[in-house]
């Protein structure tokens, strides 16, 4: 089905202002990217020096953390950290923007072209040192030198990278959709090894205890070696999209017709279970927390399940954890814990839609009952 013009990024992200850091949720979506307080679900004041609110706008709304960035932007990654007070964000039309964390500004005005190429970018870049590591939608790995704004090297394949990298000593694990998962030098960009894994591919693999994670269009889960070995193989029944999580040596999935799964990664990805759960896609990684699994579908629903083997959770009324919410979830779901400084209260379940009205919607993980929403202003 059409996913219209874009899907939001979410994650959690820090800022600093004097002594003190406060987290916030970082969305990417459409034409902007924002900051929003955790423990309301308000946008993220603008401060000061004195590490205050700024003074509101003329209409007397707060003045609050959204860049924008000029001319049609589109984004569909979320930045990555350069350092405590900048930002690295690539919009759609591969625009590169440094932005400062104090002032929501980009510290290079409408932002810079990448060098030697022309067409779109949905991946989020992937910082290290002045290397920052771009996969293009067209097709290419690329490493951007930051210092003088050149391209420092290119890894060539046959379709798009719609993922971030994968840095592990010095080496980068990517997929493509080309039906290959790479290995590359990180300074140089030569290529180690490709590997068929026997469809496109659009997530970042996951490393644990040495071993390469994978899913694919193939309608398969990959275990690979880092030196390009296929070790284990699990055949799904639909296309998985998300990266993999793993816990306690169990690795969960969720496919595009709405089945999770638990698979042994000590027993050569063996299934635990497998339950159908949702009646439309399962796009992003499954959370992962104490006894429970927490997923967002197409079917407009989070779906709580438990642990041991995917049933559903009961709520206090003995039916099934289900909330609807207003329009589609394909970003990640996120789970936040109370902190000294984040002003939560109880753990939250966080999960964005692609209603600009209800982006965000924060429900408390325990029971599902909501806490907050937050629309672009």
């Amino acid at each position: 089905a059409p996913l219209g013009v874009g899907w939001p990024a979410i994650s959690l992200a820090n800022t600093t202002c004097g002594e003190n850091t406060y987290q916030h949720v970082i969305v990417a979506f459409n034409d902007r990217v924002v900051l929003v307080d955790p423990a309301d679900g308000s946008g993220s004041a603008l401060l000061n020096n004195e590490c205050e609110p700024r003074p509101p706008e003329a209409d007397g709304r707060a003045k609050v953390w959204d860049f924008r960035g000029t001319g049609q932007n589109q984004f569909f990654a979320l930045p990555s950290t350069l350092d405590e007070q900048t930002l690295i964000a690539m919009n759609y039309a591969q625009r590169i923007y440094e932005i400062d964390t104090a002032t929501a500004r980009a510290n290079n005005g409408e932002g810079s072209a990448l060098p030697e190429r022309t067409g779109h970018a949905v991946a989020q870049p992937l910082v290290n040192g002045d290397l920052i590591y771009f996969g293009l939608a067209n097709k290419d790995l690329v490493a951007w030198n930051r210092a003088d704004n050149t391209l420092a090297w290119a890894v060539p394949t046959a379709h798009g990278v719609w993922a971030s990298p994968l840095l592990y000593e010095g080496v980068l694990y990517f997929t493509s959709l080309d039906h290959n998962m790479y290995a590359a030098d990180a300074a140089s960009g030569e290529l180690i090894w490709k590997l068929d894994i026997e469809g496109a591919a659009a997530s970042t693999p996951l490393l644990h205890d040495g071993i390469l994670y994978v899913g694919s269009f193939a309608r398969k889960i990959f275990a690979i070696s880092l030196e390009g070995e296929k070790l284990a193989e699990y055949t799904t029944i639909d296309w998985v999209w998300g990266t993999p999580a793993i816990h306690e040596n169990v690795l969960y999935a969720a496919d595009l017709v709405g089945n999770v799964y638990a698979l042994d990664i000590t027993n050569n990805l063996s299934q635990i279970w497998q339950q159908k759960v949702a009646t439309r896609a399962i796009r992003a990684t499954p959370v992962v927390y104490e006894d429970r699994v927490i997923v967002g579908s197409r079917d407009q629903r989070i779906y709580w399940l438990n642990r041991d083997n995917g049933t559903p959770v009961q709520d206090g009324e003995g039916q099934p954890l289900v909330r609807e919410v207003p329009s589609e979830v394909l970003s990640d779901v996120l789970v936040i814990e109370p902190t000294e400084t984040n002003g939560v209260d109880e753990t939250l379940v966080v999960v964005a839609t692609l209603n600009p009205a209800e982006l965000l919607i924060a429900y408390s993980l325990e029971q599902g009952e909501l806490k907050w929403t937050y629309r672009y202003q």
